[in-house]
Parts: structure tokens; sequence; C-alpha cells
């Protein structure tokens, strides 16, 4: 798996105090523009996580919030399942997903509430990720395509996290600055003793779902 991580060298990540209240709530949206030589599907993905100082870590298959583990998506091993709307979430309600849209032009959003996470779990890892949109999920089994695309590919692709009042908490311009890479992780919000705060990463991966599940895991 190919790395890089644009924090420089021996600073730390930068974090943004959000909130005392531990119930707030947050959203992450994805949104992206293809031509239509394009066929490009973008999705968004979170990780009910624990960190007990050693990284974020998810144990079950249950925490992750990602349309490749929907039974919609992946009927024999998908372990959420999804509503008629499309939409899904974890079983806790902490996490959910707006549903997988396959349409250029188009977004998905993930809520995160605080007050409906599982004990323990102190870490939202949010990631997105770029594939051909007739791969029809299976971009998480198997080997990286060297002719995936990338970011780059997609005209204009942008993901903001809002907290509850609307006030934006952090953007990325995908598709330029991440124009290598299929998979980012725009950051993770962070639960401590005085509440979320919100740590950028700005992490780009090449590789599979499982490849990031597996930096996860």
């Amino acid at each position: 798996m190919l790395t890089l991580s644009l924090e420089k060298p021996g600073v730390a990540v930068p974090k943004l105090q959000l909130s005392l209240n531990k119930g707030a709530r947050f959203t992450a949206k994805v949104e992206w523009r293809c031509d239509a030589d394009h066929a490009d599907d973008v999705d968004v993905h979170a990780l009910e996580a624990r960190n007990d100082g050693n990284g974020a870590k998810v144990t079950e298959l249950v925490s992750v919030l990602s349309t490749y583990n929907t039974t919609r998506m992946n009927p024999q091993g998908g372990a959420l399942a999804s509503n008629t709307d499309g939409s899904f979430a974890t079983p806790s309600g902490g996490l959910s997903h707006s549903g997988d849209l396959r349409v250029q032009n188009s977004s998905e959003s993930i809520v995160i509430d605080g007050s409906k996470l599982p004990a323990g779990v102190n870490e939202i890892p949010i990631l997105v990720t770029v594939h051909e949109a007739d791969h029809g999920g299976g971009h998480e089994e198997g080997d990286a395509d060297e002719d995936e695309p990338a970011f780059g590919d997609i005209d204009l692709c942008t993901i903001t996290l809002t907290d509850g009042s609307g006030r934006e908490l952090g953007a990325y311009q995908l598709s330029s600055e991440f124009k290598e890479f299929n998979v980012v992780q725009l950051g993770s919000l962070l639960l401590g003793p005085e509440g979320w705060e919100y740590a950028a990463v700005g992490r780009g991966f090449n590789g599979t779902f499982n490849d990031v599940l597996a930096h996860f895991s």
C-alpha cells in the first residue's frame, strides 16, 4: 500500500476544539462532477473506532460505515442492512449514510451522532474513495488495477465536514490536492474528556478498501 501523509515531519496533526457536548452531530458531504466520458463513482466512508493511544482500530465489520459493507452491495458478506431508499447505518445509529449514488454530478453524505455512538468509541476516521462506477463494489476485493481512476480523473470533487450549526470544520479539493490517489482520509473526529476535537489528516492512499481497513485493524 502506498501512503502519503501531507503533514510535515515532526508537526503535530492540527486539532480544532469543537464542543463540550458529547452528543454533538456532524456531517461529512462529498460532491463530485464528471464529464460524459467518465463513469467514476465517489463514496464516503466512516469508522466507529477505538483509540487507546496506538492509533484508531476497528475489530467488527458492523463498525464500518461503507457502501461496500451493505447487504445491498455485498449480499454475501455485507454486515449492514440497507433501507428501501438506499440509506444505511451502523447498528448503534451513531453513523448513518445517505446511500450510494452512482450518477454523475452527485453527492453523498454521512451523519455522525455522538449521542448514539457505542461506549468506548472515541475516534471517527472519515474517508473518501473513487472507483469505476460499473465495478459493482468489487473494488474492495482483490488487487488494485493500475487503470483504476484517481481523484485527478474527476473534474471537481470536494468533501466538507460541518458541525450541527453548519460551521465548516474541514474541507479538501480532492480532484486537485489528491489527484494521484484513489483513497483519502479527510481526518478524524476525536472524543476526549473535554468533548469533541477534529484532527485534520489529509492522507492519500492507493489501494483497495480492504487495504484501508488493514490500516485500522
